[in-house]
């Protein structure tokens, strides 16, 4: 049987693994008119949904089944604090840190339409790795400008998602963007 205590750790995993799952039933009954050689827009939420759910389904076989609470820990977490031990009294010390990196994706959120997907992505991105501890400030801006040029990439130019481009000089710069990454 299991501990209340594991069924706490398991409890946030068994509840996004039933959302997911019931978001991707609904995601099977879409209605949208088919077109040959084409993917449709059911298919990329039911991809997420999928990696989603065994995410979820993976976490909660690996807490009930681990032997003693703490005792099995994630494969990156146990990277990081090997390269940087100082990462787990970060976690420990600040748990702060969680709630900020909430507050900057709630500020994305409501930015989004007004400065557009690239420019909201590129300061999101290096905020997120500013509050997460990241202070080397060249590479966390390459980085944010090398993601963002990528998603960018991929959403508008692969998968065909229609982004938004932003207002007044974000939208220049946005459509500059497109421009330079092929994008009609």
């Amino acid at each position: 049987m299991l501990s209340g205590a594991r069924l706490k750790q398991i409890a946030p995993y068994a509840i996004i693994l039933a959302v997911s799952a019931y978001l991707y039933y609904l995601a099977l009954h879409f209605e949208f008119d088919r077109v040959s050689g084409r993917i449709g827009p059911d298919a990329w939420p039911r991809l997420v949904l999928v990696q989603l759910m065994a995410i979820c389904a993976y976490q909660v076989l690996r807490l009930a089944l681990q032997r003693k609470p703490g005792e099995v820990e994630g494969v990156l977490q146990s990277l990081e604090e090997k390269a940087d031990p100082s990462l787990a009294s970060v976690r420990a010390e600040h748990p702060g840190l969680a709630w900020a990196g909430i507050a900057v994706t709630f500020v994305y959120l409501l930015a989004f339409e007004r400065v557009g997907f690239f420019g909201a992505s590129v300061v999101y991105l290096f905020l997120l790795m500013y509050v997460g501890g990241y202070r080397r400030l060249l590479p966390a801006l390459a980085i944010s400008l090398a993601a963002s040029l990528a998603f960018m990439f991929v959403f508008m130019k692969i998968v065909y998602v229609s982004l938004p481009l932003g207002r007044g000089p974000f939208l220049d710069l946005s459509i500059g963007v497109m421009k330079a990454l092929g994008i009609h």
